[in-house]
């Protein structure tokens, strides 16, 4: 019985019938900002549900450096505390980076979107049910779509 499902994605390198979709964006807090991903399965009705999340972390320069404390002495001036600018964490969507993976082989999988500005519903060139004039593609993809006159106007 199951022979006769029918998948809408076969990955050509491994066979593999799941995908999963992972979104990498910044987080910019001031001077600071910070990497984040998340990631969970695209499913065949190409809805997905991020099932992971995680800070990226960048390298061992990020661990705390603990200064000498004997160099600094108590304030005992009568004058307020400096106010300061307080910078709001903010993001910037159109830096955002979505990929879509073969989950057995981890092969990237050109896709596109249902919906203009990366809106909608995800579509990958290799689903069974892909119409590239419904779709419109990921930004990465723009230059291979423009090639292949998939690009609608």
């Amino acid at each position: 019985m199951k022979d006769n499902i029918a998948f809408k994605f076969t990955c050509s390198s491994c066979g593999g019938h799941t995908l999963t979709i992972t979104h990498n964006w910044s987080i910019l807090a001031g001077e600071n900002s910070e990497r984040w991903r998340e990631w969970g399965p695209l499913k065949d009705d190409h809805h997905w549900q991020y099932e992971f999340k995680e800070k990226i972390g960048d390298t061992s320069d990020d661990e705390v450096q603990r200064g000498d404390f004997g160099e600094y002495q108590e304030d005992d001036s009568a004058s307020e505390p400096e106010e300061y600018e307080i910078f709001e964490a903010e993001t910037n969507r159109e830096d955002d980076e979505f990929f879509i993976n073969c989950e057995n082989c981890d092969r990237e999988i050109e896709f596109g979107w249902s919906q203009p500005d990366r809106r909608g519903l995800i579509l990958p060139v290799e689903f069974s049910d892909f119409i590239p004039s419904e779709s419109w593609p990921d930004p990465k993809y723009l230059e291979t779509w423009q090639h292949k006159g998939w690009v609608r106007k």
